[in-house]
């Protein structure tokens, strides 16, 4: 509650009311207190946070652009001169082999560069960038693997700022997911929806390939190993950390749907 002083200038108060009684009377009391330098403080705490913020988000923005104009370039002369050396050794498997082996890393090191990039980069903490990238990965990974893709997410109008961890682990659980079905599904048809209900994120895939019991495997399975193993328990300590699930529900036969629920406001 506001009042002035002589000079005219607004005094932030704080008002405080009680009562009692004495000698069978009752009395009410009030007492106002001048909450100025809390005032003060608390709006010098409040810009110096903001400060921080802007300087933390420069800093994001700074390592991105290094990262993408260094050492991204430089992997990608990498693996392009990795290949031109091996289509120059002319059927020489003997030498082929280290530069085959060169070239695969180069260009899986360019795509996990590419990431960290994306994840860094400030400007792509909303939802819809997240959106915009599964849907890239999505594509050009089945595509490649002649699977016909379904493709649901929410619209620009549910747009919301998404941090870097939140954004970064989702997409990292949703490459891996993705990957297991091109790799190892024999899948025809993939159907993906990615929807943002109430104050929690859904993912979910579902494919129309082979299947597998997952009772049978005591509920621990990972498609890279046909048992439990790194890539199913990377993925749902990735999401534990969300405060997330990670379910999957499969059949042989009948294809296979793996769901991911993330709490979203928590994690903005």
């Amino acid at each position: 509650m506001p009042r002035q002083n002589k000079s005219g200038a607004a005094i932030p108060l704080k008002l405080s009311f009680g009562e009692f009684e004495k000698d069978g009377q009752r009395f009410f009391t009030g007492i106002a207190r001048d909450i100025s330098e809390r005032k003060k403080s608390e709006a010098a705490l409040q810009k110096a946070r903001e400060e921080r913020f802007a300087e933390l988000e420069r800093v994001r923005l700074r390592i991105a652009r290094d990262l993408h104009d260094d050492v991204g370039s430089s992997l990608t002369q990498i693996a392009l001169y990795s290949e031109v050396a091996k289509q120059k050794q002319n059927g020489n498997a003997e030498a082929s082999a280290p530069l085959q082996f060169l070239v695969k890393t180069s260009n899986e090191l360019v795509d996990a560069m590419s990431d960290i990039v994306w994840a860094i980069n400030p400007r792509k903490d909303h939802l819809q960038d997240l959106t915009q990238r599964m849907r890239y990965f999505a594509s050009e990974s089945f595509t490649a693997a002649d699977i016909d893709l379904k493709f649901s997410a929410p619209d620009l109008e549910q747009d919301a700022p998404l941090g870097a961890n939140i954004r970064r682990e989702i997409f990292l659980i949703f490459k891996e997911s993705v990957n297991n079905i091109v790799k190892h599904s024999a899948a025809t048809e993939t159907e993906i929806n990615f929807i943002l209900e109430k104050d929690v994120l859904i993912l979910s895939l579902k494919d129309n390939g082979r299947g597998f019991d997952f009772a049978a495997v005591g509920g621990d399975f990972d498609w890279k190993k046909g048992r439990g193993g790194n890539g199913l328990l990377s993925v749902q300590r990735r999401a534990t950390e969300l405060g997330g699930e990670y379910s999957i529900d499969s059949k042989i036969g009948q294809g296979t749907i793996v769901t991911l629920c993330v709490p979203f406001g928590e994690n903005q």
